[in-house]
């Protein structure tokens, strides 16, 4: 088994989209985009729930030079895995489909979690998670899409490090208490 985290931006309110379902809200500077590079750099697999894989699948095959040529290249390289029970075929380069949750238990190597409210609480339902990342952005929304929307058992998290980012983003890190996986 790899390790498998959460790095997701999310508002100072808790929501990781809007009310209309946009993430137009994040901040972002040339600082947090080479955490990115690096972030990506670093991985060996990434993890969505079913709508943040189709937004991203429709995105990122045509990216241009609004991304870095590392973003480009390794959201392209990267093994993908989607979390639903609904699609039956991906059509993103290198993109694979888990109908069950308890599937990231087998993957490999050092694996983040993305993307969806869903998938984030299927994977504290379960215990999965080993670390939780979030980038804070300094915008109270007041409404959208909760980070963890749903029920789990309580979790005990250590924060591991922090890092602030020109934007006013805050990136904090928290491991995941060995017994609450």
């Amino acid at each position: 088994m790899g390790r498998l985290f959460l790095h997701v931006n999310v508002s100072l309110d808790g929501y990781i989209a809007d009310a209309a379902g946009d993430i137009d809200w994040h901040f972002a500077d040339d600082e947090l985009q080479r955490h990115i590079d690096e972030l990506l750099e670093s991985l060996d697999g990434m993890v969505f729930g079913r709508k943040a894989y189709e937004e991203l699948a429709a995105y990122w095959p045509t990216a241009g030079d609004e991304v870095s040529a590392t973003q480009r290249r390794r959201m392209h390289e990267l093994p993908k895995y989607v979390l639903s029970r609904t699609l039956r075929a991906t059509t993103w380069h290198n993109s694979h489909l888990l109908e069950d949750a308890s599937a990231l238990a087998d993957l490999e190597g050092d694996v983040a979690l993305f993307a969806g409210g869903g998938a984030a609480t299927f994977a504290a339902r379960l215990g999965l998670l080993d670390e939780v990342r979030l980038v804070v952005n300094p915008v109270l929304l007041g409404g959208g899409t909760r980070l963890f929307d749903g029920e789990y058992s309580k979790k005990t998290l250590t924060l591991v490090d922090e890092r602030r980012f020109a934007s006013g983003a805050l990136l904090l890190t928290y491991a995941v208490a060995r017994d609450d996986r």
